[in-house]
């Protein structure tokens, strides 16, 4: 089994040797059971950034989530994690996940959650969500289907880059930006 521990801000190991869709999805069964333990009717954002496999670990996450009846707000595309962040504010989500690595090197990908007000899950919730992470998941991945999900409503997909610019274009002066030079 590999222990898992979150950093300053997520959890990011190697693609393919600590960072794998099993460990994966033992994080995401950890925040299941924080979600449905600490909020009345959980929904969360999730994207993923343009890493390898990030669309496959977004989806494993979703997977785990819908699996466990909270609602799911699947990204479309590739995001950043400031869009994770507005996204999880702007549709009143409980929590936001990006699957990132950030500034790290290319071989490793990460799990960053987000509280509801957008930035870093306190300290203390991500502690209990890093003591309850699973020795294994118990759940048959294959067998679980996305579109499923997505047909009972449960996950949803989410243009959250188009949620991000029309949030910039409301609240920054662009022409006064492109007047500014360069």
């Amino acid at each position: 089994m590999t222990t898992i521990k979150f950093g300053t801000d997520g959890w990011r190991a190697i693609i393919a040797k600590e960072y794998t869709v099993e460990n994966v999805a033992r994080v995401a069964t950890a925040v299941s059971q924080w979600l449905i333990k600490n909020k009345r009717t959980p929904l969360v954002v999730v994207g993923y950034d343009c890493r390898f496999g990030g669309s496959m670990f977004a989806e494993v996450t979703a997977k785990v989530l819908a699996h466990y009846n909270i609602k799911v707000l699947l990204s479309t595309g590739f995001v950043s994690t400031p869009m994770i962040s507005l996204g999880t504010v702007k549709q009143k989500a409980s929590l936001g996940i990006i699957i990132t690595a950030s500034h790290n090197p290319a071989d490793y990908n990460g799990f960053k959650l987000k509280g509801e007000y957008g930035g870093p899950l306190l300290a203390e919730n991500v502690k209990e969500i890093e003591d309850i992470i699973p020795a294994t998941s118990s759940l048959d991945l294959d067998n679980i289907s996305l579109k499923d999900y997505m047909d009972k409503g449960l996950v949803k997909s989410i243009d959250l880059e188009d949620i991000y610019c029309k949030h910039i274009e409301k609240n920054f002066d662009l022409k006064l930006i492109k007047k500014s030079g360069p």
